[in-house]
């Protein structure tokens, strides 16, 4: 299971972290922007697909 830790920064972005990407934040102006962001890194850090299917 992926599990996101989504919050607002002081500027109003969308901030995305995730325990299995350490040290690594995704913002967007958006919600959805910030994930997307999120699940893009995840493809390139996990490119055999170790995460797939956990949505």
């Amino acid at each position: 299971m992926k599990e996101f830790m989504m919050s607002q920064d002081v500027s109003g972005a969308w901030v995305v972290r995730c325990d299995k990407l350490p040290g690594y934040q995704a913002k967007g102006k958006t919600q959805v922007e910030a994930i997307e962001k999120m699940k893009d890194a995840m493809r390139v850090y996990f490119p055999c697909g170790e995460c797939k299917g956990d949505d």
